[in-house]
């Protein structure tokens, strides 16, 4: 048998029409070279990160490629500096940052599935990858074959077999130098670790992945409702698989904006919380247990608030008026503030004048036996604190108490909307 009718043997294409992600490199190469011509395109997009020199004799070698199996190719460029610029604003690596912008664009193609040249030996490194990097369990079902519009038709074909099926016909392919860069994690597990293992040791890392995968899918993930505040059913959360508790916890990390992986010590106390019903403070979010419902409240945020108009904003709600909801919601005298507002959380060094005198906000949070509160702030001072949604009081600043002046509107600030279940 040669290794094009292996590879065509143990390669799956999916239904409709196609477009490949090529890189140009050997795997998305020897995937090109086999495709469904009579349904398939080909993209090869320029990340702007290497020599224009090196660039331009990739993109024409592809072009022949892409001409001599009558495939088209389409090339899109991203603009100089992009990808540094998205690795700086989500502080995450040149390649993570090159992926995301890729898929990206990618994912605007107009066809049935997005294909990539990922293989058996990808699916080894992966695993290896998220081993080394402490990643939870469920995170072990490596790369799927199929996730929503992208599918991997090679995922079961060893690196070895397209190299030799390359080689066997005589195939010119460009190799991008990033990927000889040993300081990437993925690089050094590619070049140091991955020779070292047999083509059965690669299989029964795949076998692993599977097994993973087939246990995700078993298992259903536990519902979070999504807002201003995250929360979901403490009952569900205990009776859950260890696994699919660290997949919540790692979902709401996503849903914060963290990209980082959440630290695993602090994912394991976040549950012994859970199941004790306790509050809990981590890096990077405040959580409360409130009979069976569990909340999470982000640690940093900053609303800018004009005053002008009705706004809401999942849950938390400003209303012009003159009757406040009950004895308890603060009215604000808006021809006392000095604009704009900004809503945030509270800080170390905040203060607020009352009507007894300055205070600092943390000595409230302590007096009310809060995690912390949130404060609504104008040019001038800190005007308002809220810590009744914790269980504490709403307090307003003795500028707003003050006397004088014909009021322009009121506003209604209602923090205890936030639902605590």
């Amino acid at each position: 048998m040669s290794y094009r009718e292996r590879i065509l043997t143990e390669t799956v294409f999916p239904p409709g029409r196609l477009c490949l992600a090529f890189s140009g490199g050997s795997d998305s190469l020897a995937l090109l070279s086999i495709l469904p011509k009579d349904r398939s395109y080909a993209v090869y997009i320029d990340h702007g990160i290497r020599g224009r020199e090196e660039l331009e004799k990739e993109i024409e070698l592809n072009r022949r490629n892409a001409e001599r199996y009558s495939i088209p190719l389409k090339v899109l460029h991203l603009q100089e500096g992009e990808v540094a610029h998205l690795a700086r604003e989500e502080k995450i690596g040149l390649e993570a940052a090159a992926r995301k912008l890729r898929y990206a664009l990618l994912m605007r193609e107009d066809a049935d599935f997005i294909l990539t040249a990922h293989h058996l030996d990808d699916q080894a490194e992966t695993l290896i990858m998220r081993l080394l990097s402490s990643s939870p369990f469920y995170r072990l079902e490596g790369i799927k074959r199929q996730n929503g519009r992208i599918f991997r038709p090679f995922l079961a074909v060893a690196k070895e077999t397209i190299n030799s099926y390359i080689s066997e016909e005589g195939l010119e392919y460009s190799h991008d130098s990033t990927n000889d860069d040993t300081s990437y994690r993925r690089n050094h597990i590619r070049h140091s670790i991955l020779p070292r293992l047999s083509l059965d040791e690669k299989r029964l890392l795949l076998s692993i992945s599977l097994n993973v995968q087939a246990m995700n899918e078993k298992m259903s993930p536990i519902d979070i409702e999504s807002g201003f505040t995250f929360s979901f059913s403490r009952s569900a959360f205990i009776s859950a698989a260890p696994a699919m508790r660290e997949e919540a916890i790692y979902r709401i990390n996503g849903k914060l904006g963290y990209s980082s992986l959440f630290p695993r010590n602090e994912c394991l106390a976040i549950s012994r919380a859970i199941e004790k019903g306790e509050a809990f403070v981590c890096s990077r979010f405040y959580l409360r247990c409130s009979g069976d419902r569990v909340t999470v409240f982000p640690k940093e945020f900053n609303i800018l608030f004009d005053g002008m108009h009705d706004f809401d904003y999942a849950g938390l709600s400003y209303r012009l008026g003159d009757v406040a909801a009950d004895d308890k919601t603060l009215l604000i005298n808006f021809s006392l503030i000095s604009e704009p507002l900004i809503f945030r959380e509270s800080r170390e060094s905040d203060e607020i004048v009352l009507k007894e005198g300055r205070k600092k906000v943390r000595d409230l949070v302590k007096e009310y036996h809060v995690p912390y509160c949130f404060v609504l702030e104008d040019r001038r001072s800190i005007v308002a604190v809220f810590a009744r949604l914790f269980g504490g009081r709403d307090r307003l600043s003795r500028r707003l108490l003050s006397e004088g002046g014909t009021p322009v509107s009121l506003v209604e600030v209602k923090s205890d909307s936030i639902q605590m279940g």
